[in-house]
């Protein structure tokens, strides 16, 4: 069965714009939040504030990656033209994380009024009741978003990615601006948590009604779920968790190695440098987001001659956009880290250069995933990437001891090459592609064959 792909560039198109949105959505919250928060709270509240918002951010791990593998799976079953099937994995997922949220829902709300949150994390400006009333918010908005992510794998498996995608952007900025107007209004953190969690609930009905009136034939229930289902979704959405792992562990596991060998001043210029140099992997998360439903689509329609050209043209953006960043933040970056650091230490040029040349292997293999990960192909990935992390670790911590900062930076780069490697190999293989025709299609002119 052959994709439709009269449709393709116009989605791309509209997943790439809405995914921008998305971005500079973010950005906009993280620029206009601080100085909102700093003058109406002061540093001490609005520190507190950030430190309860991390903890419910923990349930998003919950729903062990069903979320993920329901989306490729329903998109790919309704490009072949199974829609029973497609409901009988929303249906059956649809149960699972509903029992999943209600179950971690009801245990955190008894245990929540027990724990002294207070104290483990050393509040001091807002009272215990409060601690545990705002945790208990933001838990709760984190458990809906767990119905959120399957009512957008919805949306995506009719190849509305781009609508779905924009209805979250509008309740994200919602939340955002409900939140602000409770801040400069005068008021304080329940009411802030309160917002947040009403406006949330709002926006998860509002994707419900919106979902049933673009997909009438998704509906809640449970006549389409079988367990048989579940079980054969488990592999797949179990390895998708360790990807969170590892990033956790390359970003935050790899300050702790830097830290306990070299000290706290390197952990600060190395976390800076990373800053710095990860600005081109924002783009790249942009253009994997937008080409993961069409591979998917594609796949799923048996037409891997657009599967594979997808992916020859999403690498060949990847690489080039990627080049085009490090090469000129490679020029600007140290003033823009001496600025941004108030000129408190020195910028080390060479540590920066190390590190903006990774993010070209990285921005390779990470694009090039979205074959294996949209198609729920990943379990060996995500094993080679946990292992991979690891041993970066290993490896940065005799690195650092001998060659500092930089021997960080090599050990970090020798796993991007390991990774982009792997990765490549992996999908080159799954696609049915060479090494040759891929390497000549990243020299061509950027251009999607139409039916």
């Amino acid at each position: 069965m052959s994709a439709d792909r009269k449709g393709v560039h116009k989605r791309l198109a509209a997943g790439f714009g809405v995914n921008l949105l998305g971005k500079g959505t973010s950005t906009l919250i993280q620029l206009v939040s601080v100085p909102i928060f700093l003058r109406h709270w002061g540093v001490d509240l609005y520190g507190e504030w950030l430190v309860l918002n991390s903890i419910p951010s923990y349930f998003n791990l919950s729903d062990v990656g069903f979320g993920s593998t329901a989306g490729n799976e329903m998109t790919m079953l309704m490009a072949a033209n199974k829609q029973e099937e497609a409901l009988d994995v929303f249906q059956s997922v649809l149960a699972l994380t509903t029992v999943i949220s209600a179950t971690v829902g009801g245990l955190f709300m008894a245990l929540v009024w027990f724990l002294p949150f207070d104290r483990w994390l050393h509040i001091n400006s807002i009272s215990r009741h409060d601690t545990n009333l705002v945790i208990l918010m933001l838990a709760l908005s984190v458990l809906l978003s767990m119905q959120e992510t399957l009512l957008q794998a919805a949306f995506r498996c009719v190849a509305r990615y781009a609508f779905g995608t924009l209805l979250k952007n509008i309740v994200q900025l919602s939340s955002f601006a409900g939140v602000s107007i409770v801040v400069l209004s005068g008021g304080g953190v329940v009411a802030a948590a309160k917002t947040f969690a009403l406006i949330n609930a709002a926006g998860t009905l509002m994707l419900w009604i919106m979902l049933r009136r673009s997909v009438p034939w998704i509906r809640y229930g449970i006549t389409h779920a079988h367990w048989s289902t579940l079980r054969r979704l488990a592999g797949p959405a179990i390895s998708f968790m360790a990807f969170p792992v590892g990033n956790a562990l390359n970003l935050q596991g790899m300050l702790l190695v830097v830290g306990h060998v070299l000290g706290p001043t390197a952990v600060v210029i190395f976390s800076t440098a990373r800053t710095v140099s990860r600005v081109a992997i924002q783009f790249m998360e942009m253009i994997k987001n937008t080409i993961w439903p069409e591979m998917s689509i594609a796949v799923g329609a048996g037409d891997f001659a657009l599967a594979r050209s997808l992916h020859r043209r999403a690498c060949q953006i990847s690489i080039f956009a990627a080049t085009a960043i490090v090469v000129t933040m490679a020029v600007i970056g140290p003033t823009i880290w001496r600025r941004w650091t108030v000129h408190k230490f020195a910028t080390d040029s060479v540590l920066l250069d190390l590190m903006l040349l990774l993010v070209l292997f990285s921005s390779l293999w990470s694009t090039s995933s979205v074959a294996l990960s949209a198609t729920n192909r990943h379990q060996r990935l995500a094993a080679t990437y946990l292992t991979a992390t690891m041993l970066s670790l290993v490896c940065a911590y005799i690195l650092a001891t001998k060659f500092g900062l930089h021997g960080v930076a090599v050990a970090l780069m020798a796993g991007e090459i390991f990774m982009a490697v792997h990765v490549l190999r992996a999908s080159l293989a799954f696609l049915g592609d060479t090494f040759s025709g891929f390497t000549a299609a990243l020299f061509s002119i950027p251009r999607l064959r139409r039916t």
